[in-house]
Order: structure tokens, then C-alpha cells, then sequence
């Protein structure tokens, strides 16, 4: 029979059916260390902070200026390019420090709407649409003016899948703006990747 160490005999079950038993708490342990800290953490001395962004910015950018969209798409939605940067700007400005500027800034953001198409996706019997999708591209510079290497241009596309049977018009500004929302996240994303 196999000789048991002393710390392993502790985790023997104490009898047929029963729970394991843990080793006790010895001294210079981590279970020591933890019970220590317990009381540090309830009173506040030592703070664990969670970022749900993503990232951080880097404190040496302060300021945000959003430039005009333009409409470069075969189809133009009139709204659509004002749309985009009201977007972008309200998505850096909630979920950063930067402030925004009309002068002079440290972050630069403009572009333009290169695609917008509604396309059928899922064919059914009769070769009749099922669903629709709404497809969006966006040009996006990024100027960092306190770090021009930090700049970057990229070209980002989103889209949302709908029944056919809607018509388009009574869910155009519903479906534009969950395209968008997932463009600006992905335009975000990839600026704080940066800092």
C-alpha cells in the first residue's frame, strides 16, 4: 500500500460517503495572508477598480473635436453622415475624459459614409425575400495630435438583418442607429487599442 505524506492524509474522506476534509490553516500560509487583507479591503484602504470600456486613454489627450461626416454611398440618406458624428461623439465623450473642443484638439475624428445598402439576405419559397439586411461602411481618420504614430485610417461596416415583410421606411432610423451603435464601438475600440 502507498504511503500517504502527511498533507495528502488530510484530504483523505474522513469515512465512507463523507466530505473531504481540508488541511488546517498553517502558519505562514496564504489562507493567513487573505484573512489579513479581508479587513482592508471592507474598509476601503486597498480599492479594486473594474474599466468596463475596455481600455484607458492616455492622459496626455485631452480634447475631442469631431469633424463633418461626409456621404460618399450611392445612396445618400440625408441625415445619415451628421448622424455618424453626433454618434461618435457622444460614444468618446461618455465613455472617456476627453472633452469636447470646436478649436484646436488633441483627437481628431472625420470620414464619411461610403456604403448604404438594403439587400435581401434569406430567400424563401417563390424567390421571395424573408429577411433584409441593412449594411453601413464608414471611413474613419483618426488624428492624434500629441502622438501623430497613433493616427490611423480605417474603413468600418456594420449592418442589422429585418423581415422583409417591414417596410424599410417605418424601421430606417431604428436600424440605422444599431448599425451605428456597433460602428462607433468598433471605431472606439480601436482608438483606446492605441493608447
Amino acid at each position: 500500500m502507498k504511503q500517504l505524506h502527511a498533507h495528502e492524509e488530510d484530504l483523505r474522506p474522513a469515512g465512507p460517503g463523507r466530505n473531504w476534509r481540508l488541511p488546517p490553516l498553517k502558519r505562514g500560509g496564504r489562507g493567513g495572508i487573505i484573512l489579513l487583507l479581508l479587513p482592508l479591503l471592507a474598509s476601503g484602504c486597498i480599492s479594486i477598480r473594474f474599466n468596463f470600456t475596455g481600455g484607458s486613454v492616455d492622459t496626455s489627450l485631452e480634447t475631442l473635436f469631431v469633424d463633418q461626416f461626409t456621404n460618399e454611398a450611392d445612396v445618400v440618406i440625408p441625415y445619415l453622415a451628421q448622424e455618424v458624428g453626433i454618434q461618435l461623439q457622444d460614444r468618446f465623450l461618455s465613455q472617456s475624459r476627453l472633452t469636447l473642443t470646436t478649436g484646436a484638439a488633441d483627437v481628431v475624428l472625420g470620414g464619411a459614409v461610403t456604403r448604404f445598402t438594403v439587400a435581401p439576405v434569406a430567400i424563401q419559397g417563390e424567390n421571395r425575400a424573408a429577411q433584409n439586411r441593412l449594411t453601413i461602411a464608414v471611413r474613419v481618420k483618426f488624428d492624434n495630435n500629441v502622438d501623430p504614430k497613433a493616427s490611423w485610417e480605417q474603413t468600418f461596416s456594420g449592418f442589422v438583418d429585418f423581415d422583409a415583410t417591414e417596410e424599410f421606411s417605418s424601421v430606417e432610423r431604428e436600424k440605422i442607429g444599431l448599425v451605428l451603435e456597433q460602428i462607433t464601438q468598433d471605431v472606439f475600440s480601436k482608438s483606446i487599442g492605441k493608447w
